[in-house]
């Protein structure tokens, strides 16, 4: 299971973004079920970020959505966000 997490920050507040996202990330890449999760920067607009996650199932999801470091970053991100975040849950093709 793969989610893109769509974020447009205040430009003023990005590097306050920047410091509190490397806890939520460096926490979330250390959860059971996570095979992958990573912050990316849009090249069209700086102030657009994109949280690509990858996940063994919605079981993971949901642990990671109750976690302490995941809930603490989600209260502190309401002062970075420009607009509501974005998300896409998408399910890998078969090869």
């Amino acid at each position: 299971m793969h989610i893109e997490a769509k974020m447009t920050i205040k430009k003023e507040q990005t590097e306050a973004f920047l410091q509190a996202v490397k806890e939520v990330i460096a926490a979330s890449q250390k959860e059971a079920g996570n095979h992958g999760y990573e912050l990316v920067q849009s090249t069209e607009n700086e102030t657009v970020f994109y949280m690509l996650e990858k996940w063994a199932d919605m079981e993971a999801v949901q642990q990671h959505n109750e976690s302490e470091h995941f809930k603490d970053f989600q209260k502190v991100a309401v002062n970075f966000v420009a607009k509501p975040l974005e998300i896409a849950v998408l399910t890998p093709l078969a090869r």
